[in-house]
């Protein structure tokens, strides 16, 4: 698609000026009915019995304002020559910013009508210099005519067709570029002011041209900023604009051979015009029409080369086909987001649910062909954020929910070969994937993503933050998941992994002809899958505390009936009992995981309340409760009891990391200022755990 259509060119709007000559004389009647008004006003302000004659005197207008209009002529004059003749550039610089704060006073509008032509031709030359030494000036003098345009709204017109006119006939883009910026000060001054309305059009059919024509970055990005501000204000100008700018854009962002920065700031511009993609819908789905045709034509035309039937000699070889379908992949992208929440079959037609069902079909059929023939990292990463904007608009099912499993899988396979940038594009597709399919989720998909070997896993390790706090995403949403088997099924993994990365540590402090033995309080939460694994040292340290933060999805929902009650071990009685060995032998060697370990239980302790009503409950149901919510409060009656003894026990041991001591003493802090609140816990007083807690804070 060409960057320069033809573009459509109307016809101005009609000049508009006021007379500023409102203070002439005018004679109305004939000389002698002037006479006698002017006899009548005497006789008003002559007395009889006074000696005097008590009427001011009065001056003609037009002698005072020829007086004013010279003397602000003669400082125009002298701030002009000024700037045009001195040599230092920093007194130019300051006589520049004198005349910008004497053309924003707009006291003297009349004399900067007169001088126009002078004060824009003096800009013009500053403007052109060549030295640039002197950009910092120059940029100035542009500003000086966007706030001449703003001050003068009754010669804007005259000022913009000076302004595109020499943008026309310059041929040094810094020049042009300069030009724009004046523009561009202008409309922002201007906002919606009606002084402007009637040269909208004509404003906006020149910046079209120019944005038809311009074939540098630097002219494109300033072309389009004003262009975005008179979509803003005007959008009823810019809309009879909008396909032809849409169809310039879109040519520069599926231009491959551009900067990734600029073909990404393009993608901004075109999402920021999201009321007039939606507006005109039928034109959105059109153009979504065309890319998706041109993406199967590419891969047609890779299937081609893969097979070696070559019909016809013009079709491109790969290293030519995959940078294009890698582009149009990024721009359909680009367009469906621009259409933003109106691109949802909740919305109704055009957009309906077999029309995204169909468009992300053929798109991973696209994708996938282009993984066949060659593996192309630009294609898959723009493949990926594609299905995953796509994904976002419906709730796959059926046959469409299985090639949308599989190809997650097969992207996370691939992400051994790849960078960083495809790595988070697969995360973020992953995480997606979980969301929207969630309750349908096989739970052989979860033991994919979460068995030793899988690539998630290994991307935990990754140097980029970025890539890990994504896979931290992944494991959230499917901590987060509303189906009780395939959550727990990605529970008890995760607690594997922590019992093999615990059992590799404990190894490691147990000299070689000694067993550490089968029975350790991490027996009961061992996997299979990771029966036959050992970890290094590092990574069994990484894998702990990585996996204890995870947990934190399911701990710190308040409330939670699956993380108080349906998990067995309940998060709880994890971070308590099973994982108690972290706080005897581990603790002196590897203190981060004990303090991981504590932190865990700190924070899920703390989002309910410390359990301490619940220990105070009966343990039958009451008539309030219901059955679920009666199960849970029983469950957790004997939750403060373990705290406090857990607290007292630790608290008293001689050999403690002080971080871990002093989280330790805040949370014993936080529990005696709550217990001293209400005299309805008065009887945890005479709990047997009370009494170690205090003896450990002693």
């Amino acid at each position: 698609m060409s960057r320069k259509a033809p573009g459509v060119r109307l016809s101005g709007a009609h000049k508009l000026r006021p007379h500023w000559n409102h203070w002439q004389p005018r004679l109305v009647g004939s000389p002698l009915r002037g006479l006698a008004v002017f006899l009548s006003r005497l006789a008003a302000v002559w007395e009889p019995h006074s000696s005097t004659f008590s009427a001011p005197p009065v001056y003609p207008p037009r002698i005072y304002h020829r007086g004013m209009t010279h003397s602000e002529e003669s400082r125009l004059a002298n701030l002009l020559r000024r700037v045009s003749r001195e040599d230092d550039r920093d007194r130019r610089l300051v006589t520049l910013k004198q005349l910008k704060e004497f053309i924003s006073h707009g006291e003297s509008k009349v004399t900067m009508v007169k001088q126009l032509d002078n004060i824009l031709s003096t800009l013009n030359d500053i403007m052109n210099e060549s030295s640039k030494l002197l950009w910092e000036l120059r940029q100035e003098a542009a500003a000086c005519v966007g706030l001449l345009c703003t001050v003068l709204s009754y010669e804007a017109e005259r000022i913009f067709k000076w302004l595109f006119l020499k943008f026309n006939s310059s041929s040094r883009d810094e020049v042009k570029l300069l030009y724009l910026v004046a523009a561009q000060r202008t409309l922002e001054a201007a906002g919606e002011r009606k002084a402007f309305s009637h040269i909208m059009q004509l404003v906006m059919n020149n910046l079209q041209s120019i944005l038809e024509n311009v074939d540098t970055p630097e002219l494109l990005c300033q072309s389009v900023r004003c262009i975005l501000q008179v979509a803003r204000c005007y959008p009823h100008v810019f809309s009879t604009n909008f396909r032809d700018t849409v169809d310039i854009l879109v040519g520069w962002h599926i231009d491959h051979t551009q900067r990734q920065s600029l073909t990404q700031q393009v993608s901004g511009w075109l999402q920021s015009l999201e009321q007039f993609w939606v507006a005109d819908l039928t034109f959105s789905t059109t153009l979504l029409g065309q890319f998706l045709e041109d993406m199967e034509a590419y891969a047609e035309d890779l299937n081609h080369v893969t097979s070696g039937d070559v019909p016809d000699d013009d079709i491109p070889p790969p290293s030519v086909s995959l940078p294009k379908l890698a582009a149009l992949l990024r721009v359909f992208s680009t367009v469906v987001r621009s259409i933003g929440e109106r691109f949802s079959p909740v919305r109704g037609p055009p957009i309906t649910e077999a029309y995204v069902t169909d468009v992300l079909n053929r798109v991973l059929g696209c994708v996938t062909a282009a993984k066949q023939v060659q593996f192309s990292e630009a294609v898959l990463t723009a493949g990926n954020e594609c299905v995953g904007v796509l994904l976002a608009s419906v709730e796959p099912t059926g046959s469409l929910m299985e090639a949308i499993l599989v190809y997650g899988l097969d992207q996370l396979d691939c992400c051994v070969a790849c960078g960083s940038d495809y790595s988070l594009a697969v995360l973020s597709l992953l995480t997606l994937i979980v969301d929207q399919v969630n309750t349908k989720l096989p739970v052989s998909f979860v033991e994919k993503l979460l068995v030793p070997g899988s690539q998630l896993l290994n991307l935990r390790f990754h140097p980029e933050k970025e890539v890990m706090a994504a896979v931290h995403g992944v494991y959230q949403a499917l901590l987060s998941l509303k189906n009780i088997p395939t959550l727990e099924a990605a529970y008890k993994l995760v607690l594997g992994e922590m019992a093999c990365a615990l059992r590799s540590l404990m190894e490691s402090l147990v000299p070689s002809d000694r067993d550490a033995g089968p029975c350790s309080p991490c027996s009961t939460i061992q996997h299979p899958a990771f029966a036959s694994l050992s970890l290094p040292v590092e990574k069994a340290q990484f894998t702990v505390i990585f996996n204890l933060s995870t947990l934190t999805t399911i701990g710190n929902t308040k409330n939670s009936l699956i993380g108080m009650w349906a998990l067995s071990p309940t998060v709880f009685t994890l971070l308590s009992q099973n994982l108690l060995l972290v706080h005897s032998e581990l603790a002196v060697f590897y203190p981060a995981i004990q303090y991981a370990v504590l932190y865990s239980l700190y924070s899920h302790c703390t989002r309910h309340d410390h359990f301490i009503s619940s220990s105070l409950s009966s343990s039958s149901p009451s008539l309030f409760d219901g059955a679920v919510i009666s199960t849970v409060t029983t469950a957790t009656k004997k939750h403060f009891a373990t705290v406090l003894g857990l607290l007292g026990n630790l608290l008293s041991k001689e050999h403690l990391y002080p971080d871990a001591r002093l989280l330790l003493l805040t949370w014993a802090q936080e529990i005696s200022l709550l217990m001293v609140k209400s005299d309805t816990y008065s009887p945890l007083f005479s709990l047997p755990s009370f009494s170690r807690f205090c003896r450990g804070l002693l």
